[in-house]
């Protein structure tokens, strides 16, 4: 896909447009950037979204149609505020709300964490939003979306990146920018650790562990429409949309099924106590890549290569913290990457039920919010990919 150069997603955080002083400086910089086309997403000012929450909880049960309804007030007033602040600075400006027939997202109807319908999105992207833009700044509201009966939906907490994200996916923008309250991604949380330094680059699967892992500079699921060659960019509000920030490259490819395998593996077994101590020693035994680590009480199993099986498993028994040690060879893993399929509901589950009604016997699963690995019997690999491979792809 060709990718329109100087066409730009620009999206807004809250605490970027918490005052008037705010959405001024922000129209500004949109104007000042000097790109060929910008489109603009705004969150929602300040709290105002909590406040409405509040409010309603306070009110009593609330449907979760009225929910997104009333929620929508605060990006819809945000999107007000900034058209207007554009039209004051000389610089023409078009309101894309959900209750105009332009609005582009298309979701399910669930009102309080719709998914997105991108084909339906892109066909009214390029339909309505598309022609405006070299003539006109489109705003419009993020974290919202329609469903197919014209009913407002949202898009979950930190939705607006997914708006942005998707608009730039179906625009085919250049460049994303999400501005935040922050210089970038960083090494660390810098109110945890005061030494946290700026990241200048970062794949976009390493965004997706670090998001998943607590890091809300950006919503995981948007990152499931950034493009292979799209750049996005982190930026801080106070240094303007042409600072460096950190940029996100690559993509999930979440159409894949992301499987691999590896064979030659063996699986050691330590008895243990599991503490700091124990494990730091452990470790610093292992010469080779470790595949895969699982713990319980009193006992440790790590996955690494064949040649490193047997060294290691007589360096461990001499250890004093080892109680006893075995080892089961000829084991082989499959490797599941694709962290938009892995992140949905029961995924684990169903895999684990897929392999056992076939028989299958799973040494061992980890995982983490990005990737699977699966243990099982090398003799058993590829009947045991092929039952994956049916999963993922129905």
């Amino acid at each position: 896909m060709n990718l329109v150069e100087s066409r730009v997603v620009v999206k807004f955080g809250g605490a970027d447009l918490s005052t008037g002083e705010n959405i001024r400086k922000a129209a500004e910089m949109v104007i000042n950037a000097g790109y060929g086309e910008t489109a603009v997403v705004v969150s929602a000012m300040g709290k105002s979204t909590d406040s409405l929450i509040e409010t309603m909880s306070q009110v009593g049960e609330i449907s979760d149609k009225e929910y997104a309804e009333i929620v929508s007030m605060g990006e819809r007033t945000s999107a007000r505020l900034f058209c207007a602040a554009l039209e004051v600075k000389g610089a023409p400006a078009l309101l894309i709300e959900p209750s105009m027939a332009e609005w582009p997202i298309v979701t399910d109807s669930n009102y309080r964490e719709a998914t997105p319908n991108l084909e339906e999105t892109c066909r009214r992207t390029q339909r309505f939003l598309e022609p405006v833009l070299s003539k006109k700044i489109p705003v419009i509201c993020g974290f919202l979306g329609i469903d197919e009966s014209g009913n407002i939906t949202t898009l979950g907490r930190g939705g607006s990146d997914t708006t942005a994200l998707l608009l730039a996916n179906s625009l085919r923008a250049e460049e994303v920018i999400l501005v935040k309250d922050t210089d970038g991604i960083m090494t660390a949380d810098p109110k945890l650790v005061p030494e946290a330094k700026l990241l200048g680059r970062i794949s976009a699967y390493e965004m997706f562990v670090l998001s998943h892992g607590g890091a809300k500079v950006v919503k995981p699921e948007a990152l499931k429409y950034k493009l292979p060659e799209q750049k996005l960019r982190i930026v801080s509000f106070s240094d303007g949309l042409r600072s460096q920030g950190t940029e996100i490259y690559g993509a999930l490819h979440s159409d894949s099924p992301g499987i691999k395998e590896r064979k030659n593996l063996t699986a050691i077994s330590v008895l243990s106590e599991i503490n700091p101590e124990n494990l730091s020693i452990l470790f610093s035994r292992l010469k080779k890549p470790v595949y895969g680590i699982s713990t319980a009480e009193g006992s440790l199993t790590l996955f690494t290569s064949k040649e490193e099986g047997e060294e290691i498993l007589k360096d461990l028994h001499n250890l004093d913290i080892c109680k006893a040690v075995s080892s089961r060879e000829r084991v082989a893993m499959i490797q599941l990457t694709n962290p938009m399929l892995i992140n949905s509901p029961r995924w684990n589950e169903k895999l684990t039920d897929a392999l056992m009604s076939k028989s299958l016997d799973i040494i061992e699963i980890t995982t983490n919010r990005a990737s699977t690995n699966i243990f099982v019997d090398e003799s058993k690999l590829e009947y045991a990919i092929r039952v994956v491979r049916n999963l993922v792809e129905t």
